[in-house]
């Protein structure tokens, strides 16, 4: 099956034995399903649909491509057939999912499925294989990379409108392009020499610099406050935030290891699972400082990165998506957050006891 073929829904109802929300597991074949990564948002803006990608097949060297599906696990539709996906990102404030493939810079209606091409990429090979891309929070600046016939990788943008592609930064290689919601800076890790950085660069090109906090182990922009947040490297256990110039960071929850964390557009509420030892998915309500048990995402946190929960909330904040290969093979999931339960989250810890823990 191809591009446009709809699928029988996979899903299944499932409900976490400590905090008593439903689980929708979102796809179940034996080809591995993942979500496209914690840094971006995955869902449509009315929170009704969400995407992703799968393997074609099942198959070790099988290429990935875009899927949608409804939050309910129905409506699970193809949205592309390309052996070179790569430089992908979601836009809910168009609707539209923007990657490149061929050689180009192409847009897809999410839900009318109507494919447009924006550009001609610099390069017909991205950096990596299914990588990703970053837009701003309107949706009219696609930020991707990907490396030339001489095989330097090229940081460029594009606007969404008119198709006007420029390239703003060129070395080696770069990855984790991040843009800011307004447009205005992104981050990327910069590769030279042997060495990963973590570097800033305004939009037009101009002002690239070493990004000056070093201990984040996984970072996204804290909505549009100018300001990331993020979990530590170890032996850090917390939840930080940090703006560029300031001298430390500010210690927003400590006491787990904290792994990935993406926050909300208003910077109220931040999510994030973790690791050693996986202690389940957290929600953090930021003005009042207080952390809520969500669910255990079942992952092995394991090398592939589809085995990480990579968790990240919808604009409506009524779910939580991530990733987990608690069947074996890695499938997209959604943790049904309800009005009760947020409420409930941001005056105080509301979930049971651990049963394997409470005797």
């Amino acid at each position: 099956m191809g591009k446009g073929s709809v699928y029988t829904p996979e899903r299944a109802v499932l409900r976490d034995a400590r905090s008593g929300l439903k689980i929708f597991r979102l796809t179940h074949s034996p080809c591995v399903s993942t979500n496209l990564y914690f840094e971006m948002c995955s869902f449509t803006e009315d929170d009704s649909h969400v995407v992703f990608i799968s393997q074609r097949y099942a198959g070790r060297d099988a290429p990935f491509d875009l899927f949608r599906v409804q939050t309910d696990g129905m409506d699970l539709v193809q949205l592309t057939e390309c052996d070179d996906l790569g430089g992908i990102v979601f836009s809910p404030a168009t609707g539209h999912v923007f990657y490149q493939s061929g050689g180009e810079v192409r847009k897809t209606d999410v839900l009318s499925m109507q494919e447009e091409t924006l550009a001609e990429a610099p390069g017909d090979r991205p950096v990596n294989p299914h990588s990703l891309g970053s837009i701003d929070l309107r949706g009219t600046t696609y930020f991707g990379n990907c490396y030339n016939r001489e095989g330097v990788a090229s940081l460029f943008k594009v606007d969404g409108a008119t198709g006007k592609l420029e390239i703003i930064y060129e070395s080696e290689q770069q990855n984790h392009i991040h843009v800011d919601p307004t447009g205005k800076t992104v981050n990327f890790g910069d590769f030279k020499d042997g060495v990963w950085t973590s570097c800033l660069i305004d939009s037009d090109g101009s002002n690239l610099r070493e990004y000056d906090f070093t201990q984040f182990a996984h970072r996204t922009w804290f909505g549009d406050t100018g300001s990331m947040q993020g979990t530590l490297l170890p032996p850090g256990h917390a939840l930080v935030t940090h703006k560029e110039g300031e001298a430390d960071a500010t210690v927003l929850t400590e006491g787990r290891y904290y792994w990935h964390s993406s926050s909300s557009r208003d910077a109220q509420w931040i999510v994030s699972d973790t690791n050693w030892p996986q202690e389940g998915i957290y929600l953090l309500h930021v003005p009042s400082r207080t952390v809520t048990y969500v669910c255990d995402p079942g992952a092995s946190c394991s090398h592939p990165q589809w085995a990480h929960p990579h968790p990240s909330l919808s604009p409506g904040l009524g779910y939580v998506l991530f990733n987990s290969d608690m069947t074996g093979v890695g499938q997209v999931y959604l943790a049904e957050l309800t009005p009760e339960f947020l409420e409930q989250a941001a005056h105080g810890y509301c979930c049971r006891p651990d049963p394997a823990i409470s005797g």
